[in-house]
């Protein structure tokens, strides 16, 4: 896995009071998000998956109850934790990027106050400095990654153009270029990593001698104060007590970020989202912003607390696919960059073919799938899977795309057995009158289907995603020669 578990659900049920009674929203899920990685939680619009990313934030709502089950955030049990304590875990430790970047902006309010408000309030001035001392080595590693992503895909142009015959006689020379360039950039990612380390290290040593310099300084001071406050009676004294307090208020606000220097970060985090000249943006308001300028504005914010774990919930739902690509580019390129880890909720499989670690499949309430991203996508085992990656189209796909018959359960009136029963035309008897439990496929990957059971019959995935298959497995294979 990509590292140490950040986050542990266990079990999670939740249910909605309403005037025709409870709907059973989320029934029994269970995960782990990983240090460094990013799970996509996927299924059709209705499943499960925004309430369980809502309550992981401490947001449900006021009809939502929680039923069972635990979040289990540095060593916490999320659940049982009151909003009096929620609010210092939500946004600094746990970020959330929601689906329509102009519920979450204020429409009256300048976009510069909106990004800094948060940073002014909550503020880590030291940490903030820290950052900027190794800011440079950290960018050119960010460099040298986003150009090894783009050598890719233009050797993957030009080994297409090559194989079709759609390229010119300076097509291999191209494809030389390429791959020549593609290994100086892979030779100097690891000595831009190393430098970043140094850097890193120097910067901290930098930062705790600043840090002990101004708490020896502010001692002293107050040493001296209280040698006078020995010294004095009435309103003098009071005076020296006043003293005392604002020196030690100074010190405790040292580590705090000032209004200048929420507004420098501002324009640095506005940069590093790609949004052009932040200095004159800071002072438009959100309708003066693109769709997509918009959501880099509240992914910036979602980042102004430096949170560990970053929720996107349907973050490119409303852009079109041009401005889709982008958005999911920059949440890649920042989750690496700051060791972020990531759950990305989405209705759409191919919105995370290429940025999800591990993806879970939700239906219904329950994870009916959960495995790497290879897993589901080159060896999918649950018919709803099979569904999904049927009904979602291919630049190379000739092949008709398959509708998903009929519409979810109510979840009012839970099924009894498989939720996916009714719908899937691969079901047997027991599907209608037992839940399936998740059966193991392989070390990193389970399913909850009666077609993994012993005495099941074999049934092959649909030829569709056979066919699919193939093609990405002869595609990638090309790629990495």
């Amino acid at each position: 896995m990509a590292g140490n578990i950040k986050l542990h659900v266990e079990d999670l049920t939740i249910s909605f009071k309403t005037t025709q009674g409870l709907v059973r929203a989320v029934r029994g899920v269970s995960f782990d998000l990983h240090e460094g990685e990013t799970l996509a939680i996927v299924g059709e619009s209705g499943s499960g998956k925004s309430v369980t990313s809502r309550t992981i934030m401490g947001i449900l709502a006021g009809n939502g109850i929680i039923d069972d089950g635990k979040i289990i955030y540095e060593g916490e049990d999320l659940t049982k934790v009151d909003e009096d304590h929620f609010h210092e875990i939500r946004g600094n430790k746990i970020g959330m990027i929601f689906q329509d970047p102009m519920s979450s902006l204020n429409p009256i309010m300048k976009i510069g106050k909106q990004v800094t408000e948060g940073m002014i309030l909550n503020g880590k001035h030291l940490e903030n400095r820290y950052k900027a001392l190794f800011h440079e080595a950290k960018t050119t590693l960010n460099r040298l990654h986003r150009e090894k992503k783009s050598l890719k895909v233009e050797l993957r142009a030009n080994l297409k153009a090559i194989k079709t015959g759609d390229s010119s006689a300076d097509g291999m020379v191209l494809k030389e270029e390429c791959n020549a360039a593609l290994a100086k950039v892979k030779i100097a990612i690891p000595a831009a990593k190393k430098r970043l380390v140094v850097d890193k290290k120097a910067a901290k040593v930098a930062i705790d001698l600043e840090w002990k310099n101004e708490q020896e300084r502010v001692t002293k001071l107050v040493s001296d104060v209280k040698a006078k406050l020995a010294d004095s009676d009435g309103e003098a004294k009071q005076a020296y007590v006043d003293e005392i307090d604002m020196l030690q208020e100074n010190l405790k606000r040292f580590k705090k970020v000032t209004k200048r220097q929420a507004t420098e970060r501002a324009i640095e985090i506005m940069d590093e989202v790609g949004i052009p000249d932040p200095v004159r943006r800071l002072n438009q308001y959100p309708f003066q912003f693109s769709g997509g300028m918009r959501q880099r504005i509240v992914i910036a914010i979602a980042l102004t607390a430096s949170p560990d774990v970053l929720i996107c919930d349907e973050p490119t739902t409303a852009l079109d696919v041009t401005i889709q690509s982008q958005i999911l580019e920059l949440i890649n390129d920042l989750k690496r960059e700051r060791n972020l880890s990531v759950i990305f909720i989405t209705h759409d499989l191919g919105v995370v073919a290429n940025m999800a670690d591990r993806i879970g499949v939700m239906y219904a309430g329950k994870l009916v799938e959960l495995g790497t991203a290879e897993d589901v996508f080159y060896n999918p085992v649950h018919p709803y899977t099979w569904a999904l990656l049927s009904s979602m189209p291919d630049l190379e796909s000739k092949e008709r795309l398959t509708a998903i018959p009929g519409t979810p359960p109510n979840m009012l009136f839970p099924p009894v057995g498989d939720a996916f029963a009714d719908r899937n035309s691969y079901a047997m008897a027991i599907d209608f009158k037992e839940q399936p439990p998740m059966f193991k496929v392989s070390e990193t990957h389970s399913a909850a289907t009666w077609l993994l059971h012993p005495d099941a019959p074999k049934v092959e995935m649909p030829e569709v995603i056979r066919k699919r298959i193939d093609r990405m497995t002869k595609n990638t294979s090309e790629v990495s020669k």
